[in-house]
């Protein structure tokens, strides 16, 4: 299967970078730009070409910082085992992947990925061994590597930005993302999932930055199944029976969240060909929008007739849509999302929750709080006949609702801050205090939460790759950390982070190092009734189920292993999406040798 992703040490290439390469425009070795670019560098730089070296090169990295005297003078260091947060001038070794060393022999100068802004576009940075001829300081060449490959002239597909309704973000934290799609199999797999009444109809579609097809139901918010992350297309989706398995019978770009160009089929094609999935060659609806420079309504372009259905003015040629709209047109009742209105509460109506009469024209209008102060109990913020005042946050057309958030009112300047933030957004704070469910952290930017020790907020998984046991095995109160945003949680007023997408993957690691019928040695760590967890490298854990423990059906686990024992084990699969790792006892060893019954 072949992942979404291209890792190298544990870290994801930019989607820009493995599509430049795979389409022979990278490596990108122009002197006179590069020189341009960093004007510091005395001596030509020669760009890393493909993955492989990348990878030997980083190698060398990690010995350059393993080494005192070396990692001194280079200004190296690995952040697991800092202190403090490492900045610039030093670069965090563990955070960055060369991609461009020097021509000449002894130089010792490197040009890398920093992934300490984020995993999606990390910033660039190289070594300035001339400004200070004493001691080597490391300097940002480009805020994101997307902008170095477009200094270097290096063209890449259009990336979309989401430009639809800023309160759909929400769904993003509660709803996840769609489903990578790399295989038939993977294909198969998620049709069999869904109901069998929706598997002939439309489904909601997006191709990642890494050129991946994810799909999610119909009628899903395309920005929830690209993860609030840009796309290079996006739209609907239709499949068919075809042999075996399934084709593409219909598609389109209609995504009135991203907006893509008929054009972006080039990333389709690439994605569904690498999926090995037969299809129609071009969208079967192709759909053109544009943005009226005049009104600010964005428009489906029919018949090639380039002008606005809302006031008749021309369209331009060039898609703009994600040029500022209009305000949205208000309903018959005078609300709009954004506003500030006021109300009484009624009564708790369920399933909806409390319902508040609003004042004025809109008194007819059922409207229910979505989001309670983050302060204080529920139960005081709504009291049957308490005057209340609220911000709109979404509206329901179809079923004539408005609902609303007291936080917003309540806490205006945390609740700006917190819609201020974007997925993939990096903030730095320090650790306010340690709980079994996760993290707060105290943010170095924004205001202070009215209730909780930190605005932002880490889940336990969020927090490392590695398993631990307890949570301050990870972290402790007073830690400076820095985490990348994962969406603004409404409902608690908190910045979701996740630690562990600023560290390398240790699964990835292993994955670029092993392959299937690998044989290794590991330790079983957690016996389930269904097999047991085997521990085949430091933080990789791999399940041998239980018909793959001996050749002899077993009825538990315990009769053939015991926790802590080292096995033997061979490598029948391996997820690199999923992060899932098979293994079995039985293949690929002499089954004489394999107990029938737990040792004495």
């Amino acid at each position: 299967m072949r992942p979404s992703r291209v890792y190298v040490r544990g870290l994801p290439l930019p989607g820009p970078l493995i599509e430049s390469m795979a389409s022979g425009a990278w490596p990108a070795q122009d002197d006179t730009r590069l020189r341009a670019i960093m004007p510091w560098f005395a001596g030509p730089l020669d760009i890393l070409a493909d993955v492989h070296q990348m990878r030997r090169e980083s190698e060398a990295l990690n010995r350059m910082t393993d080494d005192g005297v070396t990692a001194e003078l280079f200004r190296q260091a690995r952040g697991s085992h800092a202190t403090d947060l490492v900045e610039l001038p030093w670069l965090d070794a563990e955070l960055a992947v060369p991609i461009g060393v020097n021509r000449k022999s002894g130089a010792d100068v490197v040009l890398a990925l920093d992934y300490r802004t984020g995993s999606n576009d990390p910033r660039v940075v190289a070594s300035d061994r001339w400004t200070d001829p004493d001691q080597c300081a490391w300097r940002a060449v480009a805020p994101a590597f997307s902008a170095f490959a477009g200094a270097l002239g290096v063209e890449a597909r259009r990336r979309y930005q989401y430009v639809g309704p800023e309160e759909i973000r929400v769904q993003i934290w509660s709803q996840g993302s769609g489903r990578p799609v790399t295989s038939p199999a993977d294909l198969a797999d998620w049709l069999a999932r869904q109901d069998g009444s929706e598997r002939g109809e439309p489904m909601t579609f997006v191709i990642d930055e890494s050129t991946t097809l994810r799909l999610a139901p119909r009628r899903s918010e395309h920005v929830v199944c690209a993860g609030g992350a840009p796309v290079l297309s996006a739209g609907e989706i239709t499949f068919e029976p075809s042999g075996d398995g399934w084709r593409v019978s219909e598609i389109s770009n209609q995504s009135a969240g991203y907006c893509p160009e008929p054009d972006s089929y080039a990333a389709v094609q690439v994605a569904l060909d690498n999926a090995g999935l037969d299809h129609p060659g071009s969208f079967t609806v192709p759909i053109v929008f544009r943005r009226c420079v005049h009104c600010g309504q964005l428009n489906i372009v029919k018949d090639d007739h380039y002008a606005c259905a809302m006031c008749d003015e021309p369209l331009p040629a060039a898609w703009n849509a994600d040029a500022p709209g209009a305000p949205a047109p208000r309903p018959r009742n005078g609300t709009t999302i954004g506003d500030i209105v006021s109300g009484t509460v009624l009564a708790d109506e369920r399933p909806f929750g409390p319902r508040i009469r609003l004042d004025g024209d809109a008194s007819s209008t059922p409207a229910y709080v979505r989001d309670f102060p983050w302060k204080g109990r529920r139960s005081e913020a709504v009291r049957d006949d308490q005057p209340v005042t609220a911000e709109v946050v979404s509206i329901d057309d179809a079923a004539g609702r408005v609902w609303l958030s007291l936080a917003a009112t309540e806490h205006p300047e945390l609740w700006q801050f917190l819609k201020s933030l974007h997925t993939g957004d990096v903030l730095d704070g320090t650790v306010a205090d340690v709980q079994n469910f996760g993290v707060f952290i105290s943010l170095d930017e924004g205001p202070a939460h009215p209730s909780f020790p930190g605005v932002g907020f880490v889940t336990v998984p969020e927090l490392a790759w590695e398993y631990f046991e307890e949570v301050t095995d990870v972290v402790h109160v007073g830690q400076r950390v820095r985490g990348e945003v994962l969406a603004f949680d409404t409902t608690n007023g908190e910045a979701r982070l996740s630690l562990r997408a600023l560290r390398p993957d240790p699964f990835q690691i292993f994955a670029d190092n092993t392959a299937l019928e690998q044989c290794l040695t590991g330790t079983v760590t957690k016996i389930v009734p269904f097999g047991v967890f085997v521990e085949v490298a430091a933080g990789v854990h791999g399940l041998v189920h239980k018909d793959e423990l001996a050749d002899v059906p077993v009825d538990s686990p315990e009769q053939v292993v015991r926790l802590g024992e080292q096995v033997q084990v061979t490598v029948i699969g391996l997820e690199r999406d999923r992060r899932r790792l098979h293994l079995s006892r039985t293949r690929g060893h002499d089954p004489s040798t394999l107990a029938t019954e737990r040792p004495t």
